[in-house]
């Protein structure tokens, strides 16, 4: 592990020969590890975490080719992503309950980890992040002009971002047509948080963000009625990135959990 000279707050360690960057801060009875939604690393969590960082350790790290982490050719899949993840867990140290933050399709990462890692997991926070049949049932539900202009939209940003970004909408690209499942674990707390706060758009997505808002909610409902572990709190104040906007909403949760749950 070292530290980066260009920035004290940020460390990185070396994963196979290729540095992975990270924030590591506060402490307390629970290790909470942040994992952002696509092409987003781990300044997009600064201010969240600098909140949280009062009440427990908090872990948010650059994925390949994000942020200060080494480009990894083919790492956009969702085996290398939950290993790279492990790599983050196996080498900061942790000796305290891990609980795993994932917002959008880092929501995808971070169930998948909990399945293929169950004993290392404690409880899992999916901040707006989709059902695995969200795609599916949003393209049946929508006119074919209207979804070619949503796929359309992702590839153009594709075609004109660096390298580790693009393949980021690479693997959003994937996830359209996939039928991986991304189960939710039965074992342990899950808190679930869906937006349903519509922001200002283009107006050829307004129909499609209608149509993706409703199968969102409708979808995330009945993960609600399905597992009793699961808490689902739906907010109609905050857009996509309630980390942002309403902060304390996800806190006090967390909080709570800790209390009941962690406390030496």
């Amino acid at each position: 592990m070292a530290q980066d000279s260009e920035n004290n707050n940020i460390k990185y360690f070396l994963n196979e020969g290729r540095k992975i960057s990270y924030r590591d801060s506060g402490y307390g009875s629970a290790t909470i590890v942040l994992v952002s939604g696509g092409t987003l690393g781990l300044e997009t969590w600064k201010d969240f975490q600098e909140l949280l960082s009062k009440y427990a350790r908090v872990i948010s790290y650059d994925r390949s080719g994000l942020g200060n982490s080494d480009y990894v050719p083919n790492s956009k899949s969702i085996n290398y992503l939950t290993a790279e993840l492990d790599a983050v867990i196996n080498n900061l140290d942790i000796d305290t309950p891990v609980i795993l933050v994932g917002h959008s399709i880092g929501g995808y990462i971070v169930r998948k980890y909990a399945e293929l890692y169950a004993n290392k997991v404690k409880s899992l926070f999916l901040i707006d992040t989709y059902h695995d049949l969200f795609f599916k049932e949003l393209k049946s539900s929508l006119k074919e002009e209207a979804w070619n202009d949503y796929v359309g939209n992702i590839i153009n940003a594709r075609d004109n971002t660096p390298v580790g970004i693009s393949d980021e909408f690479d693997f959003q690209l994937k996830l359209l047509e996939s039928d991986d499942k991304y189960s939710i674990p039965l074992n342990i707390p899950v808190f679930l948080f869906t937006s349903i706060k519509e922001t200002p758009i283009e107006e050829k997505f307004v129909e499609f963000n209608k149509m993706a808002f409703k199968v969102h909610l409708e979808l995330n409902n009945q993960l609600a009625e399905k597992y009793g572990n699961l808490r689902h709190i739906v907010t109609n104040k905050s857009s996509h990135f309630i980390y942002l906007d309403e902060p304390e909403l996800i806190i006090n949760e967390m909080l709570n959990l800790i209390d009941n749950n962690f406390q030496k």
